[in-house]
């Protein structure tokens, strides 16, 4: 299906931990965050969790799925590249998520056109290695369009 962001919404959350129960009920842990805290000796954020929900209306005889991208963005917008052992890498999860509700012949299902809904969580329990004293954000892309987005900063040592 190609969605626009006016067929979904969509919302980012920056939080301590977050995790998704096997009842697919969201528990997050200090969310919010708008200030991520880095350590100087070793050049690393605070571990933190990003949770992305997003929910679009289904259409009745469409097709149900949509490409969802989460990436991490600098000020200028431009994304976030980090070192590793193959070389640069881009932070950036994507996924093509069906939207459609699962099927239980035991349990009624929802009408038709009823919202249909995904759940992400990213953890980084080691944190990432962000420069200090600046502004992320993490940009939430469905079908090519931009839905959502949470912006943070890191700060660096007063002066």
């Amino acid at each position: 299906m190609t969605m626009s962001s006016s067929s979904g919404s969509g919302t980012v959350l920056i939080a301590d931990f977050v995790n998704v129960d096997a009842a697919g009920k969201v528990n997050i842990i200090g969310g919010g965050i708008q200030f991520l805290g880095s350590d100087p000796k070793t050049g690393l954020t605070a571990p933190f969790a990003v949770y992305v929900n997003i929910t679009v209306t289904i259409p009745s005889f469409e097709e149900t799925s949509a490409a969802v991208e989460v990436l991490l963005v600098d000020a200028d917008g431009q994304p976030v590249t980090l070192g590793g052992p193959e070389g640069e890498n881009t932070i950036m999860f994507q996924q093509d998520v069906d939207f459609r509700h699962p099927a239980n012949p035991e349990i009624q299902q929802p009408p038709m056109g009823f919202p249909g809904t995904s759940n992400i969580v990213l953890n980084f329990p080691g944190g990432l290695p962000l420069p200090p004293s600046a502004t992320y954000e993490w940009v939430v892309v469905l079908d090519g369009s931009r839905l959502t987005s949470s912006t943070f900063f890191v700060p660096g040592a007063a002066e």
